[in-house]
């Protein structure tokens, strides 16, 4: 539930409880720098009521913890440590300072830029734990801080969803500091884990990311776009073999189209590099396909170890976002399944177009991958009403539980039949680029030869022959003519090279261009044959010279119509 859209140290997140303890980096700023513009005061709250002195209403301390107790508890009810004599710190105002006539602040569990996140405890309700993040004073006269504080209250309270971090209720201090109570998490981040763990078995990082595809797919169907999807931001509770995982920080986030003052201008550009969508990095008009790109670089990070582009310099980073592609994800880390790799750079393609549509696309392909949804049948199982046609009919409960199973068992056939599929494409996918490169460039080779000695000859008159010397030079010259295109051409394979996904749809483009050339050179051919010999009875017509030209321009004709209707279709 943090409030800044950079991305953060190590030293920025302690691993201590709290909702994302410490995830309050310095303030998001508008491309270009420049201060954080604008003053005003927070949202209307009750005022906090002082409960004495810290030393007074919580004299004693966890020593393990770091807790802070009434004088009537003995032991830590976390981790049944003995308790101690708590040191005079006042430090913090905060501490033992009752806010809203409800939370009481226990501790300090993190720290950023921005402002400090406290334990609370529930005054009525003593063993109800509450996080409350409160902004520092300079920034709780900046109107726009303000904002987005009231934005991240809005968005994550209105998603109710279980992987989704709680928002209880947002208020302001007596002096017109705002601060959120939202839910107590215990764990750690994704970013801090992986910082440790370098990168993680794929089982692991799928398991993780179906999760944060459902947070987001309720965000999304809410009308919110989160805007700064990070490994930072989603938390991870409990067991970190099988951990629960909350999506956090909805501090940039874009909500609906309802009106209001705008937070974010076209041209502005708010996030995190190394993890945002190039249209962002544009400061283009962004939608839910932002969050499906930033989830893609999530999983990158997860499963080679690195960030899609890093680079010290964010104005660097962003050159890359929008310019080049990451490198292939096979390439750092070859354990990575091949379709598992084609999820990935599907999910993150430049062209939102090209990208998964929505979040359920995107788990659907994932859940191949995770061993306990396979196990499970936990995945995207088609409803009852999707089995009937969309119509809700009446089916006794015996044959709903038999319609549902064989639905599921269909469905994860299917599922593995699509992974086998898409397996075989990927592995197939370059050489056959390679192949069809040759032959391509074989077949425009020998068609552009042929068509000049048919033009000379045709030139030359009837019964003229194309000598060797002319030969030669036909050669040569069409060497010459067809080298800067090869050229070109190997220099855009290598740039994509690396993108499995874009490797798959040029071989299947390639295949279908190809073959319609030369289908279309051989049914000329063939038809030539036909008219001359049979129809017109004039065999010796077959070779007239006008023919080799003509022919080679069908060729190219098909090759260009069959390349036109592939755009058409992929632009369906």
């Amino acid at each position: 539930m943090a409030t800044g859209p950079r991305s953060a140290t190590a030293s920025d997140h302690p691993t201590t409880a709290g909702v994302p303890p410490a995830r309050l980096p310095d303030p998001p700023r508008p491309a270009g720098g420049g201060p954080t513009p604008g003053s005003g005061s927070g949202p209307i709250g009750a005022p906090p009521k002082r409960s004495g002195s810290l030393s007074a209403a919580l004299p004693k301390a966890c020593p393990t913890c770091k807790a802070r107790y009434p004088a009537d508890f003995k032991v830590c009810p976390r981790d049944a440590s003995p308790l101690i004599d708590a040191p005079d710190d006042g430090a913090d105002p905060l501490l033992g300072v009752t806010l809203g006539d409800a939370y009481q602040i226990v501790r300090v569990v993190g720290e950023g830029g921005m402002g400090r996140v406290y334990e609370a405890r529930h005054t009525r309700l003593g063993n109800k734990r509450f996080a409350v993040k409160m902004l520092h004073a300079e920034y709780a006269r900046q109107a726009d801080v303000v904002a987005r504080f009231q934005r991240e209250a809005e968005a994550a309270s209105g998603i109710g969803h279980p992987n989704v971090v709680d928002v209880y209720d947002v208020h302001h201090t007596e002096d017109g500091r705002p601060y959120l109570v939202g839910e107590f998490l215990e764990g750690e981040e994704l970013g801090d884990f992986l910082q440790r763990a370098g990168k993680i078995p794929h089982p692991l990082a799928v398991r993780m990311v179906r999760q944060v595809c459902r947070a987001l797919g309720a965000a999304h169907a809410r009308g919110v776009v989160h805007r700064d999807m990070k490994p930072e931001n989603v938390f991870l509770v409990g067991n970190l073999q099988n951990p629960t995982v909350k999506v956090i920080d909805f501090g940039i986030s874009k909500v609906g189209d309802a009106g209001g003052t705008a937070l974010t201008r076209t041209g502005m550009i708010m996030g995190t590099p190394s993890y945002m969508a190039p249209e962002q990095a544009r400061g283009d008009k962004v939608d839910h396909r932002a969050d499906i790109y930033a989830v893609g670089g999530i999983l990158y990070r997860a499963l080679t170890g690195k960030k899609p582009f890093d680079s010290d310099d964010p104005s660097a980073t962003l050159t890359l976002v929008l310019t080049e592609d990451p490198e292939r994800p096979r390439s750092l880390e070859p354990s990575i399944p091949q379709a598992l790799e084609l999820v990935i750079q599907r999910a993150m393609a430049k062209n939102p177009k090209d990208r998964y549509q929505s979040m359920a696309e995107l788990e659907a392909d994932l859940s191949p991958f995770d061993p306990d949804a396979t196990a499970s049948g936990d995945g995207a199982v088609p409803s009852l009403a999707s089995i009937s046609g969309g119509r809700h009919e009446q089916v006794e409960p015996g044959a709903q539980t038999v319609l549902v199973g064989a639905a599921a068992s269909a469905h994860r056939a299917g599922s593995q039949t699509n992974l086998l599929r898409a397996t075989r494409d990927a592995r197939l996918a370059r050489p056959t680029i390679a192949v069809l490169s040759m032959v391509a460039y074989g077949w425009v080779l020998a068609g552009l030869i042929d068509a000049l000695s048919g033009i000379v000859r045709l030139v030359r008159g009837s019964g003229g022959n194309v000598t060797k010397p002319e030969a030669v030079l036909i050669t040569m010259g069409s060497l010459a003519a067809t080298l800067t295109p090869l050229i070109l051409w190997i220099r855009q394979l290598a740039r994509g090279w690396g993108n499995s996904v874009r490797a798959v749809q040029l071989a299947d483009g390639m295949r279908r261009v190809t073959m319609a050339s030369i289908a279309a050179s051989g049914v000329g051919a063939l038809a030539i044959r036909l008219i001359d010999v049979i129809v017109r009875d004039q065999a010796h017509d077959i070779a007239w010279a006008a023919w080799s030209p003509i022919l080679f321009v069908a060729s190219l004709l098909g090759g260009f119509l069959a390349f036109l209707s592939l755009r058409i279709d992929r632009r369906k």
